[in-house]
């Protein structure tokens, strides 16, 4: 993918008004919208309580209950949306949750909370979190006015019930960025995306009671089958609902659970078709978010999807000169109707160009 530069400020750092009194810079680099920081990146931050283990992961001190790990100031190019995604694990009686601020013009907002996370235990969004510039919807920091922020920083916050209990861990941290105005990515591809992945297909819809409204879980649960973890589609939509809002389709909650079986997973803002076909080539298959009006939109979908959807992306076809995107659409009513062709051409309509992602390897 296509590599930018964005700079780390270091120094003393004050808190509470967002201020520096160091110009120093750290130079890193990250793929097209996404801010990836691990290992190595988590050693420029901030330790209260906590640490870097040997394998490069936050946990608490040996003694401790709970800590914060405060990442550096980092610059962007302007945007006006963010949504966080991490890959944690969280032993029973432990919970992480993170939170993001955003600098728009010299003023820092608040900090956000996304909430707190736990596999086992706590597991909710924050309601009515805003301030004066920007405010947090679930998954979502939307900057307000139609400003923009040019830098952000993150801290999690690690909790255990008693120092007997292991440590919660942080392995990565994913910041998705959607800039106001978006260029969309211009690639020389080779035809080595018109492959289709062999993706177990699921239907949402045979689940009772629920089948409704767990579009996202069940895409999840057919990508972690794909790579061999074949979790019960009920089960892992149990495991990725917000308690506080009580809804299947929190994006960072949903990635966040697919990291505890895949290394990474994460939620990721796309510029083009062009970044699902080089997935693709690569043999990861893609979560898509999707919204459509009208029949028109996408032809051949169970039904329309004006609240929005995610389906599971797992190849490419050309049929009579027109290119064709195969997905698994859970809404479909049966089990033998989940894999689809729709036109790209209409796809790209319907696509929001937001995207979650698991795979074994970061590329």
């Amino acid at each position: 993918m296509f590599r930018k530069k964005i700079f780390v400020l270091m120094g003393v750092i004050l808190l509470m008004c967002g201020c520096s009194d160091s110009t120093k810079t750290k130079e890193i680099s990250y793929d097209g919208n996404l801010i990836v920081n691990r290992v190595d990146d988590f050693r420029e931050g901030e330790n209260e309580n906590t640490k870097i283990n040997d394998e490069g992961e936050i946990i608490l001190e040996d003694s401790s209950l709970q800590g914060k790990y405060i990442s550096p100031i980092m610059a962007t190019e302007k945007f006006n949306e963010l949504v966080a995604s991490w890959n944690v694990d969280t032993p029973e009686e432990t919970e992480i949750e993170l939170f993001v601020k955003a600098k728009i013009e010299d003023q820092w907002t608040m900090w956000f909370s996304y909430g707190k996370w736990s596999q086992e235990g706590t597991r909710g969004s924050i309601e009515d979190h805003i301030d004066k510039t920007a405010k947090m919807s679930i998954d979502t920091l939307e900057i307000l006015w139609g400003k923009d922020a040019d830098a952000i920083r993150y801290s999690v916050e690690l909790t255990r019930k008693d120092s007997s209990v292991p440590s919660p861990k942080i392995r990565n941290i994913f910041l998705a960025l959607k800039p106001r105005d978006e260029v969309e990515k211009v690639s020389a591809l080779d035809k080595d995306y018109l492959i289709e992945l062999n993706v177990p297909e699921r239907s949402q819809m045979v689940v009772p009671e629920i089948g409704n409204v767990i579009c996202s879980p069940t895409s999840v649960s057919m990508v972690l089958e794909y790579y061999g973890y074949d979790i019960d589609t009920e089960e892992v939509a149990e495991n990725v609902l917000d308690k506080k809002e009580n809804i299947y389709g929190n994006w960072s909650f949903n990635a966040a659970y697919g990291g505890t079986k895949c290394k990474y997973s994460y939620v990721a803002r796309f510029t083009s078709i062009n970044d699902i076909k080089e997935k693709i080539s690569k043999g990861i298959p893609v979560i898509a978010s999707i919204k459509t009006k009208s029949e028109n939109t996408l032809i051949g979908a169970p039904q329309t999807y004006p609240s929005g959807h995610l389906l599971v992306v797992r190849g490419f076809t050309v049929k009579d000169g027109e290119e064709y995107v195969i997905v698994n659409d859970p809404a479909a009513p049966e089990v033998d109707t989940v894999r689809r062709e729709y036109k790209v051409s209409g796809f790209e309509k319907a696509w929001n160009k937001i995207v979650y992602i698991l795979s074994p390897e970061l590329n």
